[in-house]
């Protein structure tokens, strides 16, 4: 995040360690959906520009935590859904943190994760925008992943390019929740307020290759949105994620394990469908974790135990977006999907216990 006036104190990081940049980006994409009523979108091609604020710490204890640089900030954006009758436009605002994967004098590889808000002008509409079931809250959530170079022209500036992937939705909070997929590519400026050398520092050995318990905890609302078969209603779903997890090095972890959650918005369902569907879902995954910094990605591929879920298909998607408020203790959100289809995104809390 952008910081402040930082005091120099025994143990604190000088403030002339510290690397201001502002950027400017240009981002062209396609929007990716398997679902047949939305395909007259495909054509759509969104375009967008943001601007960044980061900073990055040239100090030995900020390398130690991925053996690289990093970058943390905040963007500004404006996306154009390319549609104005029926997707028209959003602003987003969202934090960031980049690791350098590869540092040159003139060229950086990165990696960026990103995670925010997203508000939007247009949205699902019963009767005055009944096709555009992407998003049906104006205030719904962005989240996002993207590799990115970068070349030195000057002491200052810095050529930007890069592929990424953006998904925004309302994190179940409201019905319809298809969300939009957006993959594309960017290109922009960056500007260095006060340039630093980043030399490569000594690489701190990863030696604790031992086996973790981690255990998240998850929770949000959910609505059923107002039908012919009753009026707009609001449940909490809540749910814990438990895995067995071996550290293969400092930035990556494997492993299995299985979640339950409750989900009383399905009692709703049930009544109004007349479909059996439990409220009470169980299952077992697969669990990979990015350890980048003091940001935490948990991709888990998950297969439902429970019948009846009211789902067609029993594999789902969960991902683990979080940060590192205290050691081993994190904080953030998760997002559960079936494919390209949202579920719900939900804040979310992790540990993790060495065994």
């Amino acid at each position: 995040m952008f910081v402040f006036g930082v005091i120099k104190c025994p143990g604190q990081t000088d403030s002339s360690s510290v690397i201001y940049s502002v950027s400017g980006k240009f981002g062209y994409s396609s929007i990716w959906t398997e679902r047949e009523s939305l395909q007259q979108f495909v054509r759509e091609h969104p375009w967008s520009v943001q601007l960044d604020l980061g900073i990055l710490k040239n100090t030995q204890q900020a390398w130690n935590y991925c053996n690289c640089y990093s970058e943390n900030g905040l963007s500004l954006g404006y996306i154009n859904f390319g549609d104005p009758e029926k997707l028209s436009k959003a602003i987003t605002l969202a934090g960031y943190i980049e690791p350098h994967l590869v540092t040159r004098k003139l060229f950086q590889l990165s990696i960026r994760a990103t995670g925010g808000l997203a508000f939007l002008d247009k949205v699902f509409d019963h009767s005055a925008n009944p096709d555009a079931i992407f998003f049906s809250a104006k205030t719904s959530f962005i989240l996002g992943l993207s590799v990115n170079a970068s070349w030195h022209v000057t002491k200052n500036w810095k050529l930007i390019t890069g592929v990424q992937f953006n998904h925004i939705s309302n994190g179940g909070r409201k019905e319809p929740n298809e969300g939009m997929n957006l993959p594309g590519a960017n290109f922009g400026l960056s500007y260095t307020i006060n340039p630093q050398p980043l030399q490569l520092k000594p690489r701190e050995s990863f030696t604790s290759k031992t086996i973790s318990l981690v255990a998240h905890g998850f929770g949000n609302a959910q609505v059923a949105w107002a039908s012919n078969q009753g009026p707009e209603e609001e449940r909490i779903v809540i749910g814990t994620n438990i895995g067995v997890i071996k550290r293969l090095g400092r930035i990556i972890g494997v492993g299995a394990g299985g979640e339950y959650y409750y989900s009383p918005i399905n009692e709703i369902l049930q009544q109004r469908s007349g479909h059996t569907i439990q409220n009470s879902v169980g299952a077992v995954n697969i669990q990979s974790y990015l350890f980048l910094g003091k940001i935490l990605l948990g991709p888990q591929l998950a297969w439902y135990v429970t019948p009846n879920t009211g789902f067609d298909i029993s594999i789902y998607q969960r991902y683990f977006f979080e940060y590192e408020v205290k050691r081993n203790w994190y904080a953030g959100v998760t997002l559960k999907a079936h494919g390209y289809l949202s579920d719900y995104i939900a804040f979310s809390t992790g540990y993790f216990l060495r065994l």
